[in-house]
């Protein structure tokens, strides 16, 4: 019985050997997590482009400027934009200050094809074409016709985006570029949107050198008539250490504007009368 006990016991042991020499399976590796796929930004894009699909608008714009130095200047403006299949077409005119009044900008943006726009110089009686890199001067302030057209986004090629974290937000930051033709200030520009709230929260615009020259911020976006509308930009000049601040005081969407109101012979007709008022 002892004889049959020990070699119950002596097997035991060999199996348990057995066992603890055989190798131990490989721990399963923590799943990869694989990064979220990129949303589609084309129609955010296109949201930017045309103003959040809207049919026309017409809009009481303020400009200030604070320059390096301490200087400020205020402009206030009127912009009526009317989207078409073929074309954008955008007049505005200076509201205030008063000396300048009597300058107002036509525009027509076309896909594929350099924005042409137009001035009138009531004096000269003459009409001055000017594309998107001109700058015009209104009192103390220099802006691009680029800039003015709430920058010409439809004339740019944007890559997919890329996936960027800054202050814990997640941003989809997209590249655009314009082609030389164009004629644009500004060939390069950086757009960040908030991946969350799927709305632009910066725009960084780079000269023909690519050099930055300026970032703009955007403060405000609100639900307007249905749109989503920037209502509050501010915007750093790098190189003049200029700060700007744009606001939207007032805008109506689909009013139905008339084709005449951008024409050059209302152009010339608006900055007549305004010219005559001045030097009366």
């Amino acid at each position: 019985m002892l004889q049959h006990l020990t070699k119950v016991l002596l097997l035991g042991a060999v199996l348990l050997t057995a066992c603890e020499s055989q190798p131990k399976p490989a721990p399963t590796p923590d799943p990869i997590m694989q990064p979220a796929a990129l949303p589609d930004v084309a129609p955010w894009l296109k949201k930017l482009a045309t103003q959040d699909g809207v049919k026309d608008a017409s809009a009481e714009m303020r400009m200030e400027l604070e320059e390096a130095n301490g200087k400020r200047a205020q402009l206030e403006f009127q912009l009526q934009r009317k989207y078409g299949a073929d074309h954008t077409a955008t007049f505005l005119k200076v509201s205030a200050p008063r000396e300048d009044s009597d300058k107002a900008l036509l525009a027509i943006e076309k896909p594929e094809a350099a924005t042409e726009a137009t001035s009138y110089l009531a004096g000269l009686k003459k009409l001055a074409k000017l594309g998107s890199s001109n700058t015009l001067s209104f009192h103390d302030a220099k802006v691009t016709v680029q800039e003015l057209l709430g920058m010409e986004l439809g004339q740019y090629s944007f890559n997919a985006g890329e996936r960027v974290t800054e202050a814990g937000v997640d941003l989809i930051k997209v590249e655009g570029k314009a082609p030389a033709e164009r004629n644009l200030a500004y060939p390069r520009v950086l757009v960040y949107f908030n991946a969350a709230k799927q709305q632009p929260a910066r725009f960084e615009i780079f000269d023909e050198r690519n050099e930055l020259v300026k970032t703009m911020r955007v403060e405000e976006v609100k639900p307007i008539q249905g749109h989503q509308t920037l209502t509050k930009l501010a915007v750093e000049e790098h190189q003049t250490k200029r700060q700007v601040r744009l606001e939207t005081r007032a805008i109506k969407y689909d009013q139905n504007l008339s084709d005449k109101i951008f024409t050059e012979e209302n152009l010339k007709s608006v900055v007549t009368s305004a010219s005559q008022q001045l030097t009366q």
